[in-house]
This record gives C-alpha cells, sequence and structure tokens, in this order.
C-alpha cells in the first residue's frame, strides 16, 4: 500500500440526519450524482472512490462499488458533501463471501451489495482524533455501530459485531478511509425474515400470518406526510419466538391445537381469532430490546417489572435475577404462571427493524399481579424512531454535557400551546434532554442525583398549554402517584413562588373527577437540590385503575410565569405508579 500524508485542507461539513431516508436523499442519490458516468478527480487529490481505484489492496471493494453503482456516489463532494469510508481490504472481502457462503461478489444482488455499502459508509468526515473519542457511529442504512478501541493493538479497533481497523483517517477530497481486516455483515433481514431463517417455527409463522402481523414484523420504515413535507419514520420490533418444538412440549403441533389451547385459558367472550390476534401481539414489543436492555436487578433480591406488549391492555412480567452469570438464568417471563426464558443460542439475533428472541415456553397472555410501575416520559418507539437510533437516545451512563433534541413532531404528543405563548427559547415545544449527575448539597452532601434511563423531557407550552400522552400499561388496582422533576437552578423562582405559582400543573387520567389533581412540584424542592437535581414529589395519595390497560395522561401547566418568565419550564423525569396492597 502507499504511504499516505495527511491533508491539511479539509472541508467542514455539517452533520445530516442519519435515518434510513438518508439512502434517497441528496447526500447519497446515486441518480442525482453529477459525476454519474465519469471519473472526478482534483488537481490536489482524488475522491474517495477514485483513491481507492488507485490501491492495489482495495481491488475487491472497488468491484463492489461499481457493482452497485455506488461507485460516482460516493465520490460526491458538492454542497459541502463528505463521507468516511469503512474500507474491507481484499482479504476481509473474500473473507466475506465466504461468511456469506458464496465464491464471489457476483453470486449476491447488487441490491445487497448497495446495501453491503451503504452499511459501510458514514455521511461525514471523521478524522482518526475525533473518532478515538467516540463510543458509536450511524451509518447511511442508519444502523449504529458500536466502537470499541483496540488497548493492545495502537491504531486498531473493533466496531460493530465484527469489523476491526487496522487503519485510521486516511484522507481522501471528500473524507476520511479507514481499513479493516474484517467486514461487517449488512443488516438487510426483517424480524420476519428472522423467524423464517431460523426453520423451526412453522406454527408461529402461520400464526403470524393469519393474525396479520405478517406485513409489520417485515416493515422497516414508514412514509409520514406533513404538511406537505415527506417524512420517514423507522418501524422497530422485539419478538419473542417459539419453535415447534417447544409448542410441541405443550402440546400444540399444529394451529389448530394453538386455538384450542387459547381457548381452553379463556374466560373473555372473546372469538378463537381474536385470541390468536392477541396472543402473537404479545410476544410482540414496540421497540428494539437486545438482551442486555431488559435491564439489571440491583440488591440481592429477584426485582421483577412489567414489559409492555403489543397486545391490547396486556403487559408481562418480567423477574430479574442478580445472583445469576448468564441472561438464560438471569430473565424470566411471568415468573408466577407458565414462565418462559431465553435460549441463548437463538436469541439476541438483530434484525434490520429490531430483534428476535427464542424463548423455552409458549408464553400464554396472563395478567400479572400489581407492580411498581416507573413510566419514563420519553420512553416511546415514536421517539426513538424519530431519533434515528441516536447515540444521545437513553445514555447508559449520565452524560458530561446534556444534549437537547426536538421532539415535538413525536407522535405519542398531542399538544396545545398556551394563548400566551412561552419567553423560554432554550427549549422547543417539548425537547428531550439527555441529563448528568447533579452533586448534592447538605444535608445529603456527596450524593449524586440522576434521572431514570439519563434523560428527562421538557415542556415549554406556555400558560394554560397542554398536552396528553399514553401511560404504559398498569394493572388494575389502586397506587399512589409520584412525579420526578428535573430542577435547575434557574427555577428558583419557581421553587420560592417570587414569580408565578411555582409551577403548577393540573394532572388527570382520562378525564376522571376522582383521578384530576393539582401539583406545584418545583415548591417541594429541598435545599438540597438547589444547584439543580432530579426531585421526586407526590401527585397523587391514591388513584383507582379499574382495568389492566394504558391510560390517558393529560396536564395543563397553570402557572402564568409559563408565558412571561423566560427561565419557565416544566421538566420530568419520570411518573411512578407504586401499589397499594
Amino acid at each position: 500500500m502507499k504511504t499516505k500524508n495527511l491533508l491539511k485542507a479539509l472541508f467542514t461539513v455539517a452533520l445530516m440526519a442519519t435515518t434510513l431516508a438518508s439512502c434517497d436523499s441528496d447526500v447519497f442519490n446515486i441518480n442525482a450524482d453529477p459525476f454519474k458516468g465519469q471519473k472526478y478527480k482534483d488537481d490536489l487529490t482524488s475522491p474517495i472512490s477514485i483513491y481507492l481505484e488507485g490501491e492495489a489492496d482495495f481491488t475487491e471493494y472497488v468491484k463492489a462499488l461499481r457493482y452497485s453503482e455506488t461507485f460516482n456516489a460516493l465520490n460526491q463532494s458538492t454542497s459541502g458533501v463528505s463521507f468516511t469510508a469503512l474500507v474491507p481490504n481484499n482479504e476481509a472481502m473474500r473473507d466475506f463471501y465466504n461468511r456469506r457462503g458464496v465464491d464471489s461478489l457476483e453470486a449476491l444482488t447488487p441490491e445487497y451489495v448497495k446495501e453491503f455499502v451503504l452499511y459501510h459508509t458514514l455521511n461525514d468526515s471523521i478524522a482518526a482524533d475525533q473518532f478515538v473519542t467516540k463510543s458509536s457511529v450511524t451509518n447511511l442504512s442508519g444502523e449504529t455501530l458500536n466502537i470499541t478501541i483496540d488497548a493492545e493493538n495502537s491504531g486498531e479497533a473493533l466496531i460493530g459485531p465484527e469489523g476491526r481497523i487496522v487503519e485510521m483517517g486516511i484522507s481522501a477530497y471528500n473524507g476520511k478511509i479507514y481499513v479493516l481486516s474484517s467486514a461487517l455483515t449488512p443488516l438487510v433481514e426483517t424480524v420476519y425474515d428472522r423467524v423464517v431463517e431460523s426453520g423451526t417455527s412453522s406454527i408461529m409463522l402461520e400464526a403470524i400470518e393469519v393474525s396479520g402481523w405478517k406485513k409489520d414484523l417485515q416493515t422497516i420504515a414508514d412514509t409520514i406526510i406533513e404538511n406537505g413535507f415527506k417524512r420517514v419514520v423507522n418501524r422497530y420490533y422485539t419478538f419473542l419466538n417459539v419453535t415447534d418444538a417447544t409448542f410441541s412440549n405443550a402440546g400444540i403441533n399444529n394451529l389448530a391445537d394453538l386455538r384450542a389451547k387459547l381457548s381452553e385459558r379463556n374466560d373473555r367472550d372473546i372469538t378463537s381469532d381474536s385470541l390468536l390476534r392477541e396472543y402473537v401481539s404479545y410476544h410482540v414489543m414496540n421497540a428494539p430490546y437486545g438482551i442486555a436492555d431488559f435491564g439489571e436487578a440491583e440488591g440481592e433480591d429477584i426485582a421483577t417489572k412489567l414489559i409492555g406488549t403489543m397486545a391490547t391492555n396486556q403487559t408481562m412480567m418480567l423477574a430479574i435475577n442478580p445472583a445469576a452469570t448468564v441472561a438464560a438464568e438471569k430473565y424470566t417471563f411471568n415468573h408466577l404462571d407458565e414462565s418462559a426464558r431465553f435460549m441463548m443460542n437463538v436469541s439476541d439475533v438483530r434484525a434490520k427493524n429490531g430483534y428476535m428472541h427464542t424463548i423455552d415456553s409458549w408464553l400464554p397472555v396472563w395478567e400479572p399481579d400489581q407492580t411498581e410501575v416507573v413510566w419514563d416520559l420519553a420512553d416511546y418507539a415514536e421517539i426513538r424512531a424519530l431519533m434515528g437510533g441516536s447515540e444521545y437516545f437513553q445514555p447508559a451512563e449520565p452524560v458530561v454535557k446534556e444534549t437537547s433534541i426536538m421532539i415535538d413532531k413525536a407522535g405519542c404528543f398531542t399538544y396545545a400551546m398556551g394563548d400566551g405563548g412561552t419567553k423560554n427559547t432554550s427549549y422547543s415545544a417539548i425537547t428531550y434532554v439527555t441529563t448528568k449527575s447533579y452533586r448534592l448539597m447538605a444535608p445529603l452532601a456527596g450524593q449524586y442525583s440522576t434521572a431514570v434511563n439519563n434523560d428527562r423531557v421538557v415542556f415549554n407550552l406556555g400558560y394554560m398549554g397542554s398536552v396528553e400522552m399514553k401511560t404504559p400499561t398498569i394493572v388494575k388496582g389502586k397506587y399512589r402517584v409520584e412525579i420526578s422533576i428535573g430542577y435547575l437552578s434557574t427555577h428558583s423562582f419557581m421553587r420560592t413562588q417570587s414569580d408565578g405559582n411555582g409551577g403548577l400543573i393540573k394532572v388527570s387520567f382520562d378525564d376522571d373527577p376522582a383521578a384530576t389533581g393539582f401539583s406545584a412540584p418545583y415548591t417541594t424542592v429541598t435545599n438540597a437540590y438547589l444547584t439543580g437535581g432530579i426531585f421526586t414529589t407526590q401527585l397523587f395519595e391514591e388513584v383507582e385503575f379499574n382495568e389492566t390497560t394504558s391510560h390517558n395522561f393529560k396536564m395543563i401547566i397553570m402557572d402564568p410565569a409559563a408565558s412571561s418568565n423566560r427561565s419557565f419550564s416544566i421538566q420530568i423525569d419520570c411518573i411512578r405508579f407504586i401499589p397499594i396492597q
């Protein structure tokens, strides 16, 4: 390989949205490429494709660029466009063919190879000194790739589940090149495809099709038209798959047996078709959960939490054993009924639109006992999709520097601005904020305050502005309801009520007068939180829900300072529903 010199002159580019829609934008639009059909070369240096064509180590990847008609697209350098290309060398390409079970590039379809190129391309020029500080990057397929710097091999890094970078930051005219000794396998299979390719689940596949779930589990994104503009929203699912062998252990050998088994457990006036639809929906979650995303238990006792499903008014209970060292023993679904655990060798299977896990029980629908529900107001599939797999969504640890992202367009919110508007220009109407840890003052000095999922949602709606949203599914019964708010030092006027009435809000569930109340949560903040923190106070001493379902939550801002004070905002970390026995 030739010696590469770093260029001093690089274009500065704006960070562009990296969702699946990127493939159809001007960033990587093959048909709109001004250099299609010709070679573009600059007097100083070459754009990425031309540069690679001149290097003997990349002949296979150059073949892939031409075969998929992306060669000229990767040469683009107009309108401030630049790329980071993760380029497998020839040995890595041949190893990739072997992994795919083919002898050559031409045995793959051009469509698949195009996805391969997109999967190995980022839409910004990332220098090596910036790259090594990142924990993840997002490619032009909209997938987030984790980065791990290799501490033993200087200048090398692991990217994604398979890739190894052996040379970083080679300069080209329109971006940077990172050499891979091991290529990445692009995600093109959907959750439905994963069930099909498992080859073990004919009964579940038939149930998916008959119940109408096939199309959903095959869908990667929806195109939504708002005010005349198109917006692509990615879909994500988690599917708990059941094999034919597992069904057989429960006496279920075909779809008719499954229908009969569901009817045996039915004590409601529900048709066979509705029971089947409910059963399949019960195995679907409306977000991408890898096994690690199901969480940990603190302390020594087994912890339980409710997991939302796509079955109407149904939820399942997850028990987490903190003493277990492997996931197959750590997590148990519905441990008080016909429980299920992960079959590890066929679980945590990633798909383009989520995950497939295979479980060791047929897992029928079951209503658990009351348990505490912690509702993170940002934990919606619409927000996750709107952020396009952003590395900022629900960070694993408190952040050093907080980041604000506008989420007004998320379909989970129905809101109306107050007539007086708002003077706070630091936030949009509804804003997602990653959250740091706050060091508390006396009498809690030395302790830190953190948010659930290290995020919060800020409502900036003005006086008499309102917002409505759906809660998670809550098991019927009585609950004490608490709210955790984000308190900033700029909220001191709300705490002391020197302007306004302390952030007064009116809250209700399902417009039920018995579940309607008022709270001024910022007036209850104690001295320990004066420099900022997450503070919890009671919303309702008791609320009773008569059925297991999701509820409509409504909040109205009733503090006049919301339309007059530029520091006013209502910042909510979470709302807790604590069972009253």
